[in-house]
């Protein structure tokens, strides 16, 4: 699996997800729709991909993210101001949003408000 696929588009989705067949229909689905694409292969990651490859316009997490869990991911992306006002997505089961997010690059409707964040 490619890590990295990038498009024509100047908006960058970072993914990390526990299904990996999921994420292979995320990054067809970005590569259609010209978006760059960055796969965090485990929540550990996610931080360091967030601020070291191109900044993410939106990261998209899977709920079910262990060591560290997805609550820790969210909570450390929120803290670092690197990341100021980018949209955090926690998606459970199917990636479904991850398309409407691509197609047109609309921000997705919806914030993610954990308790004492």
């Amino acid at each position: 699996m490619k890590p990295r696929i990038t498009g024509d588009s100047t908006h960058t989705v970072l993914v990390c997800h526990s299904n990996r067949n999921l994420v292979r229909m995320a990054q067809m689905q970005a590569a259609r729709h010209g978006i760059n694409l960055i796969v965090a292969q485990q929540s550990k990651d996610v931080l360091t991909k967030a601020t070291t490859d191109a900044r993410p316009d939106v990261i998209v997490l899977s709920n079910d993210l262990k060591n560290p869990s997805t609550d820790e991911v969210v909570r450390s992306l929120k803290a670092d101001p690197r990341l100021h006002g980018v949209q955090v997505v926690v998606m459970k089961g199917m990636l479904d949003g991850v398309s409407q997010i691509l197609k047109g690059f609309r921000p997705p409707p919806w914030k993610i408000n954990l308790p004492g964040v």
